[in-house]
C-alpha cells in the first residue's frame, strides 16, 4: 500500500524506467541512501521513477519519511514487502535496488547502499536500452563491467 492506504502495484508505473528501492527505516545504510533517491526522482529528466519500498510497520515508515522528507512514492507493508522481495528471489538484505526497464524487465539488482556513480550508471545504460541504442544483454554487460570498474575505483580511493 502506499502512504494514503491504497493498494499499489509496479505495473501502476509501466512505460517507465524504474528505480525500486527496499529498504527500512531502523536500517543505517538505508537511511543513508534516501538523500541520493530524493535527488535523483527530481533530477533524472528520463522518465525515471523512484519507488521506495519500506520493509516495516506503517507507523514507524510513516514517522520516518515525514522526518527524513522522502516524497517519491513509497510502498509500505512488512509482510507484502517480503512477498515482493521473495517474488524477485531476493533474501532481506537492506538495503537493495532494483533497476527496470521502461519495458517492465528487470535489468540489474544491485544489493547495499546505491552510491551516486552507481546510480548514474545504471540508470545511464537503462536510458540506452530504453532508447534502443543498446540491447537488453549489451546494458545487462555494460552495467556489471562498469560496476566493477567503479568498485576498483573505489577500493583505490579508499586505500
Amino acid at each position: 500500500m502506499d502512504r494514503s492506504g491504497a493498494p499499489r502495484r509496479f505495473s501502476d508505473w509501466r512505460g517507465r524506467p524504474l528505480l525500486v528501492n527496499f529498504w527500512a527505516p531502523w536500517c543505517a545504510p538505508c537511511r543513508a541512501e534516501i538523500p541520493l533517491l530524493e535527488r535523483l526522482s527530481r533530477a533524472r529528466t528520463d522518465g525515471v521513477e523512484v519507488i521506495g519500498v519500506a520493509v516495516d510497520r506503517r507507523a514507524a515508515v510513516l514517522h520516518y519519511a515525514r522526518h527524513a522528507g522522502i516524497r517519491y512514492p513509497l510502498l509500505i507493508g512488512a509482510r507484502t514487502g517480503m512477498k515482493a522481495i521473495h517474488a524477485l528471489g531476493m533474501v532481506a538484505v537492506f538495503p537493495f535496488s532494483v533497476f527496470a526497464d521502461a519495458r517492465g524487465r528487470i535489468v540489474t539488482v544491485k544489493v547495499g547502499a546505491l552510491r551516486a556513480a552507481q546510480a548514474e550508471w545504471i540508470l545511464n545504460r537503462i536510458a540506452a536500452l530504453d532508447h534502443r541504442r543498446i540491447d537488453l544483454s549489451t546494458a545487462r554487460r555494460q552495467i556489471a563491467h562498469g560496476m566493477a570498474r567503479l568498485a576498483i575505483r573505489g577500493s583505490r580511493l579508499a586505500s
